[in-house]
């Protein structure tokens, strides 16, 4: 968060996505960013196959969006409103076309958890329970 209003305060039109390494052959899992020496993001390339990018910054589903970059979602979705609804639907076509209107910047993070199907939300679990000192007062 500190990211976040750190870019807010020189630039409230700023926003923000969360960015992790991935190795080559992930690519073809995630939207992949591709950003410059600022950090600032010039493209996202969804799931693309390790040659047609250098980049190997994943972009988990995480943004923080300014007041004004929110109030684009309007306007995105009338653009968009003939397009099928995986077009509409998907959060990364909206931060795709966000990236060409608004600065986006990413703020590095360590790696991430994909808990979309039961195996992998149990693999989250038990690490964030090993992590955790005392489980029983964590979920009250």
């Amino acid at each position: 968060m500190d990211s976040f209003l750190h870019l807010q305060s020189k630039c409230e039109e700023s926003n923000l996505v969360l960015s992790c390494l991935c190795k080559d052959k992930e690519t073809t899992k995630y939207g992949i960013l591709e950003v410059d020496e600022d950090l600032r993001v010039c493209a996202m390339k969804e799931k693309p196959s390790p040659d047609e990018t250098t980049s190997r910054r994943a972009c988990p589903c995480f943004y923080l969006f300014s007041k004004n970059s929110v109030l684009l979602v309007k306007m995105f979705l009338e653009e968009k409103e003939n397009a099928p609804i995986e077009v509409k639907d998907a959060p990364g076509n909206f931060l795709s076309w966000l990236i060409s209107r608004k600065p986006v910047y990413i703020h590095q993070i360590s790696g991430r958890f994909d808990v979309g199907n039961l195996s992998s939300y149990i693999e989250c679990d038990s690490y964030f329970h090993g992590k955790l000192k005392d489980v029983n007062n964590y979920l009250k």
